[in-house]
């Protein structure tokens, strides 16, 4: 794990445990085992941490969620229901990150942080159309705004609620049963037209429209999923070698076939690793 990103997480961690008004930059320093001065080389200010750290988040959610969509062995439908999975756990962990974004007076009025929360929500809303997209193919085009919107009215709702354990179910059931409901609002839609184009999503946002994640960003994802089991659940020095060797090796030009492969089937011997090298290997 690089340094940026380790302060990242720990600065998520004091923030969710004390909120952001209580913490402190020596705190998250001392919880890296750096100096002060290390932080502001990389972070302006705390305001600019929490801005790069909502960011890391959201960039962590898609990627995840782009590797689901280029898993083709699985059927749309089962992709989709794995990505409204996805987005339950990752509500699930960030609640207190989130709730201090939306109840806290400081964000409220600061406008940086307002337009990148506004920046955050368009491109959710991007991601979640193009989940509709990919479900429902051609025939959604024209309604795949309305589409976002009724989906995002059924999910919030589940989100909050799971997250604070008032629904104890598998999110699994719960994405099966969102997805149930939607089959049967784009049957419905199809008869009518559409009330929301583009031009709605961005005004209303202030925001452009973010692109998907390319190959390089998920597969640097992924070697940060590599690297944290290594060097924190499996504390194996030669693991987290070997996986930042592949790392290098794939962002050459003309890899060495035999060296990717022998150091993809080394890291794959160990259970906690399957899943990354499994994504590996689809992006390959």
């Amino acid at each position: 794990m690089d340094r940026k990103t380790e302060i990242l997480l720990a600065a998520k961690q004091k923030f969710a445990e004390f909120g952001f008004q209580q913490v402190s930059m020596q705190s998250i320093a001392e919880a890296c085992k750096i100096s002060k001065a290390s932080i502001y080389k990389l972070f302006d200010s705390k305001e600019s941490l929490l801005d790069e750290l909502l960011q890391y988040n959201h960039q962590q959610l898609t990627n995840k969620a782009a590797l689901i969509e280029a898993d083709k062995s699985l059927s749309a439908e089962a992709r989709f229901e794995r990505k409204i999975v996805l987005e339950i756990e990752s509500f699930k962990e960030n609640k207190h990150l989130i709730q201090m974004l939306m109840f806290s007076p400081p964000f409220k009025e600061s406008s940086e942080l307002q337009r990148h929360m506004n920046n955050v929500r368009a491109t959710l809303m991007k991601w979640h159309q193009d989940m509709i997209l990919n479900l429902y193919g051609e025939k959604a085009e024209p309604f795949k705004w309305d589409m976002t919107l009724n989906l995002l009215g059924l999910l919030n709702p589940y989100l909050k609620m799971l997250a604070d354990g008032v629904i104890i179910r598998d999110p699994a059931e719960v994405a099966h049963e969102l997805k149930l409901v939607m089959d049967a609002i784009v049957t419905d839609k199809l008869r009518r037209a559409p009330l929301l184009d583009e031009q709605h999503i961005q005004l209303h946002y202030h925001a452009d429209l973010a692109e998907s994640p390319g190959n390089a960003e998920l597969m640097h994802t992924i070697f940060l999923q590599i690297q944290e089991i290594t060097t924190n659940t499996l504390q194996d020095a030669a693991l987290t070698e070997a996986a930042d060797h592949l790392e290098k090796e794939l962002a050459k030009d003309k890899p060495t076939g035999y060296l990717v492969e022998a150091l993809l089937t080394y890291l794959d011997q160990q259970s906690l690793l399957k899943e990354c090298i499994r994504s590996v290997r689809l992006l390959m």
